[in-house]
């Protein structure tokens, strides 16, 4: 029998012979080639001699080594084995997950930093929405309590949260989702806030929206049109600290409900623009919202709006026909004065001017703010109102047709 180093050699010896003979017969050939026949160059000769070597290799032992040999390198006093180990860990991917997540129980403080460390470059791997496989591990590892493996095993969680948000903003900018600070109005409130936006500029890639599970601390999304729909929402109602939702220029589906339904609490949810029935008025109610609800321009007959009042005790309900007057007056004066304009809006193409104090719409008497809104609230966009307004003592009219609230 001869021994694995005598067989390594003669195989050795074998290939070496194999190339020197391919390296004659190609010396031979560049002699007595004719021009029909040329001779093999270098380039042809370095490629036989690779394939004949590749075929004459062995199998490399690491990749017949059992997970458990690994598992014990990872441990190893030798830095080159420790990170062929954690190499190979890497490479067995998801048959690696259960092993390395046993060896966190050894109590061998260096083998259980080094096998979380490869469960989390395993949980980097893995898809956004995959909370399976090495995420999975690491998770019921931080369940053990506050041992060192629960400790490290959230800072690898806290790690991977950090690098799947910057990953996250990335992929869906590039999308057309649209994430950061902007001016966003709610019940006619307006505000600078940062909101994930999904708009028209949102090219329809449902498979990008699934990075939306990373993005923490963002609690407003505004939803528009065709993207109002149930995949979307399935991904949308994933974000970790989402409270804020505004459905605008939608056609509502039945099947948008149920993802809205999985959330724990909705803290003010807005219909912008959407037309609503007294079927759609059930299903709301059905829904987790805490604070307020909009309906602004949805068209729900006043029916619906009653049956929302009585289902959602001590709910804000904000219900307005939809038309715009676009100005902001200061809700604790004791008089309706316009403080801004918004450029563009029906009461600045009309004239009228910040400082402006607004007494009366029609026959009804302004007193303050509140009295505007619910005045406002009852028009449709594109009817025409009065305004009576007091200009630095100067009393004004003016007749204008309202606008609607677009976008921010």
């Amino acid at each position: 029998m001869m021994s694995p180093l005598t067989r390594r050699l003669n195989r050795s010896a074998i290939v070496k012979f194999v190339l020197f003979a391919v390296a004659w017969l190609a010396i031979l050939g560049d002699r007595s080639g004719s021009a029909a026949d040329p001779p093999a160059d270098n380039e042809e000769i370095r490629s036989a001699a690779s394939a004949i070597a590749a075929e004459s290799s062995p199998p490399r032992r690491d990749e017949r080594r059992p997970i458990e040999y690994w598992l014990e390198q990872l441990d190893a006093d030798q830095f080159a084995r420790r990170q062929a180990a954690t190499r190979r860990l890497t490479e067995l991917g998801e048959a690696a997950v259960a092993p390395l997540a046993a060896a966190t129980r050894s109590g061998k403080l260096e083998l259980t930093q080094r096998a979380i460390g490869v469960l989390q470059t395993l949980a980097l791997d893995q898809p956004p929405d995959d909370d399976s496989g090495a995420w999975a591990a690491l998770l019921e590892i931080t369940e053990r309590g506050s041992g060192s493996a629960s400790l490290r095993a959230r800072a690898a969680l806290d790690d991977i949260r950090s690098q799947r948000q910057v990953q996250a903003y990335s992929r869906l900018t590039n999308a057309g989702v649209q994430i950061g600070f902007r001016d966003f109005v709610i019940h006619s409130r307006a505000m600078n806030q940062e909101v994930v936006w999904i708009d028209k500029k949102w090219r329809g890639d449902v498979e990008a929206l699934s990075w939306l599970r990373w993005i923490n601390r963002i609690d407003h999304v505004l939803i528009e049109g065709d993207a109002v729909r149930r995949d979307v929402l399935n991904q949308v109602v994933k974000m970790p600290d989402l409270r804020t939702i505004v459905i605008r220029d939608a056609t509502i589906r039945d099947d948008i409900y149920e993802p809205l339904s999985t959330l724990s609490r909705i803290d003010e949810l807005e219909f912008r623009y959407t037309p609503l029935s007294v079927d759609d008025a059930d299903k709301i109610a059905l829904l987790p919202i805490r604070v307020s609800l909009g309906l602004m321009g949805t068209g729900m007959p006043i029916e619906g709006a009653q049956k929302l009042r009585e289902a959602l005790p001590g709910l804000n309900l904000v219900y307005k026909q939809g038309g715009f007057l676009g100005v902001v007056c200061n809700s604790f004066s004791p008089r309706c004065q316009i403080d801004a304009l918004k450029p563009g809006g029906a009461a600045d193409d009309a004239g009228l001017q910040a400082g402006d104090v607004i007494i009366q719409i029609d026959d009804a008497v302004i007193a303050s703010f509140e009295d505007l809104q619910l005045q406002i609230g009852g028009h449709l966009p594109g009817d025409e109102v009065e305004i009576t307004y007091d200009r630095f003592g100067e009393i004004g009219k003016v007749k204008l047709r309202l606008g609607r609230l677009e976008g921010e």
